[in-house]
């Protein structure tokens, strides 16, 4: 993280000021570690602007609110739920036995951002759609996609780089609409099951089209 990136960050308010120490030293509170990582994920995984960012980690107006973060926290759990209906939560422990992916597959599929496991009680816990996900790089392995033909977990970066360019055409075409905020969140899950069912029938019609074609070719 560089400075500049710090700087911009307290200059739109979403860090606490630093106690100055000196002419160019400053100390920061622990915490503030743990909010600059959050900021990033929103950034790079959810592709919120900063603004959305500001607004997300905004204080609670009164005592009586629950504090925006775990009301964030609520509604991405009934989220996932909403998109993984069939996957409950696993502990990093049950992955392995649950899934077919094994320890050295897991820490590449988190260096990469496919999967994140959040802390619950401590400990590592990976939620309904992360699940989704690694349930399908286990059936790949299965199914022959493994390192005794050659293939490598790295090479599952091809489908994050396609589907972040996919949401990103989502998110400019959702953005079009004139949404409320009471409607987005019911908004975005009916496109989010919509598009997902597209996105794998259209899937399997470029992969027949494909060998269709190569069974022509030979």
């Amino acid at each position: 993280m560089s400075r500049a990136t710090i700087q911009h960050y307290l200059n739109e308010g979403l860090l606490p000021r630093p106690r100055k120490t000196g002419r160019t030293m400053a100390y920061y509170d622990p915490s503030t570690v743990e909010r600059v990582r959050l900021i990033k994920e929103l950034q790079q995984q959810r592709h919120l602007p900063l603004q959305a960012i500001k607004e997300l980690l905004a204080p609670a107006a009164t005592k009586k609110k629950p504090p925006r973060m775990l009301e964030l926290a609520r509604r991405r759990e009934e989220l996932e739920h909403l998109l993984a209906p069939n996957e409950r939560p696993l502990w990093r422990a049950e992955v392995p036995a649950e899934t077919g992916v094994d320890e050295e597959a897991l820490d590449e599929l988190e260096r990469m951002g496919l999967v994140q496991a959040r802390r619950s009680g401590g400990r590592p816990r990976y939620g309904p759609c992360d699940v989704a996900v690694l349930r399908a790089v286990g059936q790949l392995g299965a199914a022959g996609m493994g390192r005794e033909l050659g293939f490598h977990v790295g090479d599952l970066v091809v489908y994050r780089e396609a589907m972040r360019t996919l949401l990103a055409r989502e998110v400019e075409l959702f953005g079009r609409a004139r949404v409320t905020r009471e409607n987005f969140v019911r908004l975005a899950t009916a496109a989010a099951v919509g598009a997902s069912e597209l996105v794998a029938a259209l899937h399997r019609k470029l992969v027949t089209e494909f060998v269709a074609e190569r069974g022509r070719r030979r």
